[in-house]
């Protein structure tokens, strides 16, 4: 079994075929289909404590939505000297550990990288949990074939909302994460009503939307149904292990 991540980076010749104009397509998003919403953050000094912020940042917004800190408390100077960010920082690094870059996170955080945290988590929050709309924090999609179970950004709506906050415009394997999520929930035993995808950056200030059976074809000329069913297909016929060698 493998993640979703790992998938949408490896299997090159799969995705290839089964989304032929993803290159082209995550082009063209790049270059005049992303929205600019605001400017963005300042090069971050330590490129190596980027993923750190961005954990960072999410972790504050699971905490404000399962109630263990306030809106209030989580804004303000008195959370970076609390037992609340203490907690967060230990469960942050503890995450990262599992990949090869979270041993070169550099501690303590400098004060410009706590404000990047706080800013990076009130951005999120002013676009999809403050106008009282229903949102899910890390969607479950149950696994399927050689996938995991999997965990989304959000869903807030019925839009499945993927955020990435690196120094970077959107790449393909973002979409190919997407299309898995996707799939995975079509296939789910209990689906979630999603309708509409969005790839956001707060850190470079940029989105893209796009109702799904647009994003689908755009990307692989078929359309959602028959899309998922070659990728379910695909996931469920293969052995990853003896087929791929991982």
């Amino acid at each position: 079994m493998i993640s979703e991540v790992t998938f949408a980076k490896k299997f090159t010749s799969f995705w290839n075929e089964i989304l032929p104009n993803a290159k082209n397509y995550v082009r063209l998003i790049n270059g005049g289909l992303i929205e600019a919403i605001y400017e963005p953050f300042e090069t971050a000094d330590r490129k190596n404590n980027i993923a750190l912020v961005n954990v960072m940042s999410f972790g504050m917004l699971r905490r404000y939505s399962k109630k263990v800190d306030s809106w209030a408390f989580l804004c303000s100077a008195k959370f970076f000297d609390s037992t609340s960010f203490d907690e967060l920082l230990f469960e942050s690094m503890s995450y990262l550990a599992k990949f090869s870059y979270g041993s070169e996170c550099e501690l303590p955080l400098s004060s410009k990288e706590k404000n990047q945290i706080s800013h990076i988590f009130k951005l999120i929050f002013a676009r999809h949990l403050a106008h009282g709309q229903r949102v899910i924090i890390d969607p479950s999609f149950d696994g399927c074939g050689f996938i995991n179970e999997s965990f989304g950004d959000l869903i807030s709506g019925s839009v499945l909302v993927e955020i990435k906050s690196g120094e970077r415009r959107f790449s393909v394997t973002d979409v190919r994460q997407v299309i898995i999520y996707l799939v995975l929930n079509h296939y789910s035993e209990n689906p979630l009503m999603i309708d509409t995808v969005e790839l956001f950056n707060p850190r470079m200030g940029i989105v893209f939307s796009e109702e799904i059976e647009s994003f689908c074809k755009n990307l692989s000329a078929l359309s959602s149904h028959e899309l998922f069913s070659e990728v379910q297909k695909f996931i469920v016929d293969n052995n990853f292990v003896e087929v791929y060698d991982f």
